[in-house]
């Protein structure tokens, strides 16, 4: 029992453990391991195909320029979005549980709404990191989908039962 006190008072403190790992590395690692250069070359410069990529495919090193950071035709910048979409997503966590209780137009309308956006900045966070330098046209299919859902949904909260009535409904079943 004395010698796994001395053991446990040995490594109770981090500091003892880090002059612990310190004494033992040599004895683990050799020098070659410890002393190997490490060098990374870009793969697609390594061979002749990267000359047939187009432009828009291969990839960019920074610095960025301002204006290539902001990207054209955007409306805000890329961190007031981000907290944007950040509200939304934390704001949802109340407006659900709230949507069961409180039913009615309003509520039908911010349920939609809110639920609305999140789903369509997710999908189209995918489609732009993804496929939008396969497929140009997909945003605009996408923003047409997405309009004429929510259009959809809007239509449905105003002349029918409305979206939290509608869940209840089924969780009834």
């Amino acid at each position: 029992m004395m010698q796994f006190s001395n053991i446990w008072r040995l490594f109770s403190t981090p500091r003892n453990i880090l002059l612990q790992i310190q004494h033992l590395a040599p004895l683990c690692a050799g020098a070659t391991v410890i002393s190997k250069p490490f060098s990374a070359t870009p793969v697609l410069q390594d061979y002749a195909i990267s000359k047939y990529l187009p432009d828009y495919l291969r990839a960019r090193r920074g610095p960025f320029t301002p204006e290539e950071k902001r990207g054209s035709g955007h409306m805000m910048s890329a961190s007031n979005h981000w907290k944007i979409e950040r509200v939304v997503a934390v704001s949802l966590c109340g407006i659900m549980p709230l949507a069961l209780f409180y039913q009615g137009g309003m509520m039908d309308h911010m349920l939609t709404t809110f639920v609305y956006l999140h789903g369509f900045w997710g999908i189209d966070g995918v489609l732009k990191d993804y496929l939008v330098k396969f497929i140009p046209w997909i945003q605009k299919v996408w923003w047409a989908l997405a309009i004429v859902g929510f259009a959809g949904l809007l239509n449905f909260n105003y002349n029918d039962v409305g979206v939290c009535k509608a869940v209840k409904m089924i969780w009834a079943l």
